[in-house]
């Protein structure tokens, strides 16, 4: 029987393995390896979850739409809103200094909290700086990390910032909002409801926000969630996680034997019980390498022969989670599994709404209804700052990436500096208010691909060097790399697990990633 082992227990390789589950005729065995002791211990748990349509270079256009398409079948199909907090956004670009001239308003005319953000700048150790919001201090300034030239570089984008792979505006510390087409903006501001939409948990005047999308062509998921669901329906399934563990080698039984993969496990689970090594000897005929930042490690580890290396290279982002007042939890049913109530008045109202509050053909229940989530995109001193509320009530904050972190063995090894948390909080005080309350600050690292376009191809046999590997369905090679997503790997993920596994198949895939498949 085929079997495919996919290395990567994130986003991207749970994406393949959901969708290989759903593809592959029954008799298809599907592997995946993670060796992070914990699950999703980087972005797959830990990035803000924003998705995107038609925010991307024509490069990663067709994959953009089809996976958008597929977060929201899943989402209609399973109830993302309540098991993994699936929204529709509206994408706002914040002119912050607008706000530091109406320094006491917010989005809906409320007085926000005063300055300073804390009464003891010193507490926690954390510098005047850090604690305190100056009201007159230009949050505009752009004095962290190097630029990179765009210069003979083809661009997008309504200020030019997409380039060939999509990610100049990254590079140069800019905002994600300026890659969105001028046309995009211009519709969206046109169809968006400028009297209820409005984040109300925003520290700003309407007259500072301008409307760059509307909330179909974004929406908003919490990524944990998201692959803690992806997880359990591939075990439903029938696929085999192995975890703790890593992939140590490629080997035949005998010419022309079973090829097979060496699963070596660690932590707690790595002796038997008499003390010998615990491994497992996995037949193989597909190997799909989507380990993120540590792709190039994996891949070294299974063709150290290999003429070309995977390019990948790591983006580090700080993110703080908190809760506002003014973003209150969205109540969802207590049954996971309840369906989604139609809001159209042809299509009546759902037996299983809750009761709360008197129905009509047009009510949408609580958890369904006018809670739309919100994307900020901003400047502030030397970064970018996005924030992006999700219905589970929280608000996340990122966008800064400082480019000397480095990457550990293992993401559950990242060391947190709590000067950037700090700095991060400090934006989430001026823009969000003194009463929010923090939740979590974390550190996660992102793969970049040296076109800075994902890499989502069939290797080469020839580039892998001698030694054994897997035949793939056709005898022609199975060895597949999915990475270098960048900042949209949350975004990107569906998509990307659907054309891999449709690689995999030897059919033909759902959209066209001719231009990912170079690199």
């Amino acid at each position: 029987m085929p079997t495919t082992v996919i290395l990567g227990g994130g986003i991207i390789g749970l994406s393949t393995a959901h969708s290989l589950s759903e593809l592959a005729p029954p008799d298809h065995r599907v592997h995946l390896v993670e060796p992070a002791p914990e699950l999703f211990s980087s972005a797959s748990g830990k990035a803000a979850g924003f998705l995107a349509k038609d925010w991307f270079a024509p490069a990663l256009a067709p994959l953009g739409n089809l996976s958008f398409d597929l977060h929201r079948a899943l989402a209609d199909k399973h109830n993302g809103r309540a098991r993994w907090a699936y929204s529709e956004s509206i994408s706002y670009s914040l002119d912050h200094t607008e706000h530091d001239d109406h320094p006491d308003a917010r989005a809906d005319g409320v007085p926000a909290p005063a300055h300073p953000i804390s009464d003891d700048p010193q507490q926690d150790g954390a510098s005047d700086r850090a604690n305190v919001v100056d009201p007159e201090r230009d949050l505009t300034s752009t004095d962290a990390l190097p630029s990179t030239s765009t210069e003979d570089v083809a661009v997008s984008g309504r200020n030019g910032s997409q380039g060939q792979g999509g990610l100049d505006w990254l590079l140069n510390n800019t905002s994600r909002a300026t890659v969105v087409e001028a046309d995009t903006v211009e519709k969206a501001h046109s169809e968006t409801d400028e009297g209820g939409e409005w984040p109300k948990w925003l520290r700003a005047k309407p007259d500072a926000l301008q409307v760059i999308s509307d909330k179909k062509s974004t929406a908003q998921v919490h990524p944990r969630q998201l692959c803690e669901f992806l997880l359990e329906q591939c075990l439903a399934a029938g696929v085999t996680l192995h975890h703790p563990a890593r992939a140590s080698n490629i080997w035949r039984d005998e010419p022309g034997g079973v090829t097979r993969i060496r699963v070596e496990y660690l932590g707690p689970q790595s002796k038997t019980s008499d003390g010998r090594a615990r491994t497992v000897d996995v037949p193989c005929d597909n190997v799909v390498i989507a380990a993120g930042c540590w792709t190039p490690q994996v891949y070294a580890t299974l063709f150290p022969n290999a003429s070309r290396m995977p390019r990948v290279t790591h983006l580090a982002g700080y993110s703080v989670t908190f809760t506002s007042k003014h973003w209150p939890p969205v109540r969802v049913p207590t049954d996971p599994h309840a369906l989604r109530a139609p809001s159209d008045p042809a299509q009546g109202q759902s037996s299983r709404a809750p009761a709360a509050g008197p129905a009509s053909p047009t009510t949408v229940p609580a958890f369904l209804g006018s809670s739309y989530s919100h994307a900020i995109f901003t400047d502030a001193g030397g970064f970018a700052p996005e924030i992006f509320s999700r219905a589970t009530g929280d608000v996340w904050l990122g966008g800064l990436n400082p480019a000397t972190a480095p990457l550990p063995a293992l993401p559950t090894e990242a060391a947190v500096e709590q000067a950037e948390v700090e700095r991060l909080l400090a934006v989430a005080h001026a823009l969000c208010g003194a009463d929010i309350e923090l939740r979590g600050a974390a550190l996660c690292f992102r793969p970049v691909s040296a076109t800075g376009r994902p890499i989502i191809a069939r290797m080469h046999e020839a580039d892998l060097g001698d030694g054994v590997k897997p035949r793939g369905h056709d005898g022609a090679g199975g060895v597949y790399v999915a990475t270098g997503h960048g900042p949209w790997g949350i975004s990107l993920s569906l998509g990307t697990g659907r054309v891999v596994s449709e690689m995999v198949l030897g059919r033909e895939t759902s959209a066209d990633i001719g231009a990912l498949t170079k690199w």
